[in-house]
């Protein structure tokens, strides 16, 4: 009896989730759910589930996707189990249909699991408007590739007709619409139908809007007591509540096709004038992105016909194509031009035949189609200039995780440091850190590797390309990895200012074949090359460049000028993720800033001491053109005060390296060489004493510190901004 209550009692000591298999239920996502994909290669899902009891506070989230193109292997998930709740996004491969599945574990032992046996990363579209927008034509539809799903609001469905959320129980033109777009972008479609049939553009307005005169159909307008007519609204907020919930880019665009029940009704007081109409429209197109939070694209088709003898207004159809001349929509298709034996009731009705229907979708992506294409890659207005975007699927044998694994050498003991030996404190107190990444690897001993390991899975590599209003010839390139801070810096509004100033282009790329740095260099100039013949300007591909890169991207920013110093006049590493990558003597003859955060784990990586020492090697042992700066109180990110210091640095290096007269349409620039005497010098900050520190300054010949260490500064302005950032700060400040 007492062995019986000593094992009860321990028994309930024991978490329940030890006991049995905890019950996972998934809320997010839906099985057969299409998520907008925001690139060409990829999309973001939101996982939501709830567990049906506790579990460890530190245990595992892990998912995979079976059937997609990378390998199905568990990934663990960044986040944290909150009474019982599990919530996520995760980036998924555009495509599917995917099997998700999604695990619990602690200790390696799986608690709870579960899965969504369908999930599609792909184009999904809104599409509203009345009757032919909705299910009311004469034969219903079926998509035939097996990948279009529709939403009613609460689940996803295959997308057969009718369509949920929309009027009327008949055929639409939405299965043969989507299943093109299937057909040529190769990712599921997902529908989210709002039509309704009869309605006037007015029965769509916000509540309380008002117009003069009443539609036909009276039941979603009211009449007000000084004559005038308004919306009740439920149209609109049904409209936006369906839109809401996908959030910002959670769709492509709105497909609008109604106009029929404002041209030509029998009542002539119930027609609209195109006036009103195109007033009407824009009001609700302008209304609905405000209220969704973006500016979702619109697509207005040309819509009026009614039945043979009265197949047009002229005055709707103005206003329609009006909008696409304005900007403001999309042109949709002509579906007035859709007659005969297209139309219901041989030819005599309003409607679509199984036939016209399947002509509408046609025409529909005939013209969303080519658009969607040049979603990627077509160029945008941003900003006073414009930018240009492209993507590629590159191999991982560019990386400098591959070419470190696969071609660097192994010896760690070239680093003229201040440690012998450099040991991390976790998660391997082993675990030596190689330290000399001044690896001089040849581009033919990289394609020789290549050549022998394989290229490696391919993964999406986005370029950006921004170039200022009237930029005349590019006079420079300011290239930036995109990991870490360099997408804030690419898009910041003072950047732009100070390319459009000097006359700079402005060029990123993200995607871990290229970010944290890559082989061969010719990678970057081929890329350059091509922008440079979208843009019209094609000295992009031989003017010089200032490099950027934050933490692990100090793989691009520092070892890049080593391999190609005449191309290059200045860069910056914004708090390496590993310093060592900064030794590279190539570069020495290149200007280059070091910046850290004083709090910055990574710097405490194997010690301050070490990592502070990488500049100050590279000064006495190769006489480097180098300076670093420590921002106090701050971690691994840059904040607002941090910028400052590096448009100095940037605006001070191209004045003192690219020749005012240059002209990179005649070939690559030779960029002015600098001599050691030629700047100043500032003592190195001291982490002994650490905070803000002021430190001397002084022009080379008469600073009296030790000439061979100390931080070169490129003249006079620079260094007096850079004795401001480490004294209080911020550049300018008052002492």
């Amino acid at each position: 009896m007492k062995h019986t209550l000593t094992l009860l009692a321990a028994l309930l000591l024991v978490p329940l989730a030890a006991l049995h298999a905890a019950e996972l239920t998934l809320t997010s996502p839906r099985d057969y759910q299409v998520v907008q994909r925001g690139t060409p290669m990829r999309g973001m899902l939101k996982l939501a589930g709830q567990l049906s009891e506790n579990v460890s506070g530190d245990a595992v989230v892990e998912t995979r996707f079976v059937g997609a193109p990378s390998d199905a292997a568990w990934q663990k998930l960044n986040t944290k189990i909150v009474e019982r709740a599990i919530a996520s996004v995760i980036e998924v491969p555009a495509g599917g249909w995917w099997k998700l599945e999604v695990r619990v574990s602690h200790a390696g032992k799986v608690l709870a699991s579960n899965g969504v046996e369908h999930v599609g990363v792909g184009e999904v579209f809104v599409i509203a408007g009345q009757s032919n927008s909705a299910n009311h034509g004469e034969e219903k539809q079926k998509p035939q590739s097996g990948r279009v799903a529709t939403f009613d609001g609460t689940k996803w469905r295959l997308a057969d007709d009718p369509q949920p959320g929309a009027s009327g129980g008949g055929g639409s033109f939405i299965p043969p619409f989507a299943d093109a777009v299937v057909a040529k972008q190769n990712v599921p479609v997902g529908i989210i139908a709002c039509g309704i049939g009869a309605t006037s553009v007015r029965e769509w307005l916000p509540k309380g809007v008002t117009f003069p005169n009443p539609p036909t159909i009276e039941s979603r307008v009211e009449k007000l007591a000084n004559g005038n007519w308004a919306s009740k609204g439920a149209a609109y907020d049904a409209f936006i509540a369906r839109m809401k919930p996908l959030g910002p880019q959670g769709f492509r665009a709105v497909l609008w096709h109604q106009g029929e029940s404002d041209a030509n009704q029998k009542d002539a007081t119930r027609t609209l004038p195109g006036k009103l109409y195109r007033e009407y429209l824009e009001k609700l197109i302008h209304g609905s992105r405000r209220a969704i939070g973006w500016d979702a694209p619109w697509f207005v088709a040309q819509v009026s016909y009614h039945v043979p003898g009265d197949e047009g207004s002229e005055d709707i159809r103005a206003a329609q194509s009006s909008l696409w001349k304005d900007g403001i929509a999309l042109e949709g298709p002509d579906s007035d031009a859709l007659k005969g034996e297209l139309r219901e009731r041989n030819g005599q009705g309003v409607h679509f035949s199984g036939q016209g229907l399947r002509e509408h979708g046609a025409k529909w992506a005939e013209k969303v189609l080519p658009w969607l294409d040049q979603q990627w890659t077509a160029p945008r207005r941003a900003d006073g200039g414009t930018e240009w975007s492209t993507y590629e699927q590159l191999p991982e044998c560019h990386s400098l995780g591959w070419v470190s694994a696969n071609v660097q050498s192994k010896d760690t003991k070239s680093w003229n440091g201040v440690l012998d030996e450099a040991k991390w404190g976790t998660p391997d107190p082993q675990q030596v850190v190689g330290r000399n990444w001044d690896w001089k690897i040849s581009d033919a001993q990289w394609a020789e590797a290549v050549k022998q390991e394989g290229e490696g899975k391919r993964e999406e590599v986005k370029f950006d390309l921004w170039l200022p209003d009237d930029i005349g010839v590019v006079k420079g390139i300011v290239v930036m990895s995109g990991h870490g801070s360099g997408e804030n810096l690419f898009r910041r509004a003072d950047t732009r200012a100070l390319a459009k100033e000097l006359h700079l282009a402005l060029f990123k790329f993200v995607g871990n074949p290229m970010q944290r740095g890559f082989w061969p260099r010719s990678l970057l100039f081929d890329h350059l090359k091509t922008f440079g013949a979208k843009c019209g300007h094609p000295e992009l591909e031989h003017a010089p460049l200032f490099l950027y890169g934050h933490s692990n991207g100090t793989g691009f920013s520092a070892v890049f000028p080593a391999y190609a110093p005449d191309r290059v006049w200045g860069w910056v590493s914004m708090r390496p993720g590993i310093t060592f990558q900064v030794y590279q003597p190539g570069a020495a003859q290149v200007p280059g800033l070091v910046i850290f955060g004083e709090d910055d784990p990574f710097l405490a990586r194997p010690s301050k001491e070490e990592n502070l020492a990488v500049v100050p090697a590279l000064r006495k042992n190769h006489a480097a053109v180098w300076n670093f700066a420590v921002e106090p109180k701050t971690g691994h990110g840059p904040g607002e005060k941090t910028w400052p210091l590096v448009f100095s640095f940037l605006r001070h290096s191209f004045t003192a390296r690219v020749p005012a007269d240059s002209d990179a349409r005649q070939g690559p620039v030779k960029l002015n060489a600098l001599t050691l005497e030629s700047g100043h010098l500032g003592q190195n900050w001291d982490p002994t004493k650490g905070g803000y520190q002021t430190l001397p300054v002084a022009p080379f010949g008469t600073f009296t510190s030790d000439k061979a260490t100390a931080s070169w500064l490129i003249d006079a302005a620079y260094a007096a901004d850079w004795q401001a950032f480490q004294r209080d700060g911020a550049v300018n400040q008052p002492k």
